[in-house]
């Protein structure tokens, strides 16, 4: 089964927007949500209300617009299944569950800033509510990272089983590295049991190694992609001037 390819102009286009709009997202989730790490779990409620009232303002032009930029992830997994489609013959199952899987992603991304702008929305309201919310986005931020792995194993999975596929833009180390991020979110839902040391919500292994290779994977991906995308370009060019 052939199917149409995206223009090199489109694909890059939705590359550098949706990479655009990660650093957007990163950057007001750092500098203005002010939640990069996240308080320690073992913070009071009287704690928590008292950093949502001194930053209420903040968090909230922060939840505005990681609301815009939360579902950056989309117009990158566009160009990638565009390229995973061609990989594949029949129904390409693989692709879809890579879709579908990018598409759960962004909605799990938007919710912790959601939880986090109504916990600054009325500050004066009682400590325990505003604890509720805080954990209530804190853990969904760390704890739903199972939703990752249907977008990287097939990821993984055509870039190391098409090795032989003069389409595949995917490098062996590739797929090893999605692999490794894969197995490597998973530990996320720990977040739940502890509140201090690595599996904690603020932890090692829940939230410093996920947040950390998350970014590398993006850009690595951009990496990967950008020059597949001129190699699609260089070869359309001449397949149409041996036409032409």
């Amino acid at each position: 089964m052939e199917y149409p390819t995206i223009s090199a102009r489109a694909q890059r286009f939705m590359l550098w927007w949706g990479y655009a709009m990660m650093i957007m997202f990163g950057l007001s989730y750092w500098l203005l949500i002010r939640l990069l790490p996240l308080n320690p779990a073992t913070d009071t409620a009287a704690q928590v209300a008292a950093f949502y009232q001194a930053n209420s303002l903040p968090i909230r032009i922060g939840a505005v617009l990681c609301s815009w930029c939360a579902a950056f992830a989309i117009p990158i997994y566009v160009v990638l299944v565009a390229h995973c489609v061609r990989l594949e013959k029949g129904i390409p199952v693989w692709s879809i569950l890579q879709f579908g899987g990018g598409m759960m992603m962004t909605i799990f991304l938007v919710l912790p800033p959601l939880f986090w702008g109504v916990a600054a929305f009325s500050p004066g309201r009682p400590a325990e509510i505003t604890l509720l919310m805080h954990e209530l986005g804190n853990l969904t931020l760390v704890t739903t990272d199972q939703f990752f792995i249907f977008n990287m194993v097939p990821i993984a999975y055509l870039a190391l089983s098409r090795r032989g596929h003069a389409l595949n833009p995917f490098p062996r180390w590739y797929g090893y590295y999605v692999i490794w991020t894969a197995l490597m979110f998973e530990v996320g839902a720990f977040g739940f049991l502890p509140r201090t040391g690595p599996f904690a919500w603020n932890g090692l292994l829940v939230y410093w190694i996920p947040f950390s290779i998350f970014g590398i994977w993006m850009t690595l991906t951009m990496l990967v992609m950008l020059p597949a995308i001129k190699r699609q370009e260089m070869a359309e060019a001449a397949e149409a001037k041996r036409h032409g």
